[in-house]
């Protein structure tokens, strides 16, 4: 490889699921959506994926995706509380505060999303997440893109996966979830990066686990070759 045709300038991780605790609005009384909750939450990827470099910035969801899931697309509106359609709740009974409330927090996080991409001319979005083991037990990390003119190019793409096994990681292209958040109007890249939760996180504790520190070191070094470049 010659390296990269695309050398970018500023990299803005999208991290919509890390928030596992309700905050104004309470479903916890629900066994049943609780324990979704619990599997479904993309817990610690915000310390995961995130780092200091003035170049990377963080867009983190607010409020945990079972009262308001931040990365639902411009047309799926009526989907936004995850409570609710696992609860089998009928969403004209959410008060309208509480409503107008998860609506607010929806265009908060693609405001800030655009901010931030707007910080650089050649910006690259990657959408932070992880999924439970019993999946894709076969993977470690998923590398979603769009097929359209988000989608980055074969050499970024190729600079990642090589990143990712070259310290011994299973890699999978858009397995077991594919594309990657791009909101309206966005025009730059954008790569979803999904984590086997078996590869940082101690499962039964839903706390940091042993291989925490070697995936965050991985990721900290894939961003470096992001921004500028390999030969």
């Amino acid at each position: 490889m010659n390296g990269l045709t695309t050398k970018y300038t500023n990299i803005v991780l999208a991290v919509p699921h890390s928030v596992g605790v309700p905050l104004d609005f309470d479903w916890r009384g629900d066994a049943t959506v609780a324990a979704s909750a619990k599997r479904w939450t993309d817990w610690h990827t915000d310390d995961l994926f995130g780092v200091e470099d003035a170049r990377i910035s963080v867009v983190k969801g607010r409020l945990s995706r079972f009262d308001c899931d931040d990365e639902r697309l411009e047309d799926e509106g009526d989907r936004l509380c995850r409570y609710a359609i696992e609860g089998g709740i009928d969403q004209r009974e959410i008060g309208a505060r509480q409503w107008n409330a998860r609506l607010a927090e929806w265009f908060r996080y693609r405001a800030e999303l655009m901010a931030a991409v707007a910080q650089g001319d050649r910006p690259l979005i990657i959408d932070c997440h992880s999924f439970p083991s019993d999946l894709a037990p076969d993977v470690d990390i998923c590398i979603g893109f769009n097929e359209d003119c988000s989608k980055p190019s074969e050499e970024t793409l190729a600079v990642v996966t090589d990143a990712f096994r070259a310290a011994g990681y299973a890699v999978a292209h858009n397995r077991p979830y594919s594309n990657a958040i791009a909101p309206l109007g966005y025009r730059g890249h954008s790569l979803m990066i999904e984590v086997n939760k078996r590869c940082y996180l101690d499962a039964a504790e839903l706390d940091i686990g042993d291989g925490f520190a070697k995936l965050h070191q991985t990721l900290s070094s894939i961003y470096t070759k992001l921004l500028k470049g390999v030969l």
